[in-house]
C-alpha cells in the first residue's frame, strides 16, 4: 500500500490533479496531468480498487470519453491500459479540443460489475509548459527504453559465454 502513497505524492509534485471517489462497487483514484486541464493532450492514470475489500482491480476494462462544451464536441472513447510492470495502474491519453466545461466519464467493467466515474473539467488555453512536459516525458521514455535494451543485450552476451 505504501507504493500508492508514493505515487500520490508524485502526482502532487507534478501538479497533477488527483481525484478520489467511490462509485458503485469501486473506489477510484484518478490522476490527471496537467492538473489544470488545457487544450490538447490530457494524461490519465487510474487506480481502481474494490470498494469493500480495497483489492486492486488489475484485470478490468477501463474506457474514457469526454463531452465538450458545445454539442458534437467529444473526445474518445479511449481504452486505458495497464502493463505487466505496473498492472494496478491504467493509463490513457485523451485529446481535448475546445475551451470550456467538459464532462469526462471513466467507465469501468470487471467481475464486480459496471460503474462510471463522472468528472467535470474546466479546460483552459494551453501554455508553453505543456510542450516542455511532453519533451521531458519523451526523453524519459527513450532513456528507459535504451537502458532496457542495453540490459537485454548484456544478458544475451552473458548467456553465450
Amino acid at each position: 500500500y505504501g507504493d500508492h502513497r508514493d505515487l500520490h505524492k508524485e502526482y502532487r509534485r507534478q501538479r497533477q490533479m488527483c481525484i478520489r471517489d467511490r462509485v458503485g462497487p469501486y473506489k477510484f483514484r484518478l490522476g490527471i496531468l496537467p492538473g489544470s486541464p488545457k487544450i490538447g493532450n490530457l494524461h490519465l492514470s487510474v487506480l481502481v480498487q474494490a470498494a469493500e475489500s480495497d483489492d486492486v482491480i488489475q484485470d478490468g476494462q477501463i474506457v474514457v470519453h469526454a463531452t465538450g462544451p458545445e454539442p458534437g464536441i467529444t473526445a474518445g472513447p479511449v481504452q486505458a491500459k495497464n502493463t505487466p510492470l505496473n498492472p494496478q495502474l491504467f493509463d490513457a491519453d485523451i485529446n481535448l479540443t475546445a475551451l470550456g466545461s467538459w464532462v469526462m466519464t471513466v467507465e469501468t467493467i470487471s467481475n464486480l460489475g459496471e460503474s462510471s466515474l463522472v468528472v467535470p473539467l474546466q479546460v483552459t488555453k494551453a501554455d508553453g509548459l505543456n510542450l516542455l512536459v511532453v519533451i521531458i516525458f519523451v526523453v524519459t521514455i527513450l532513456a528507459l527504453a535504451t537502458f532496457w535494451w542495453s540490459q537485454k543485450k548484456q544478458r544475451k552476451q552473458s548467456a553465450r559465454r
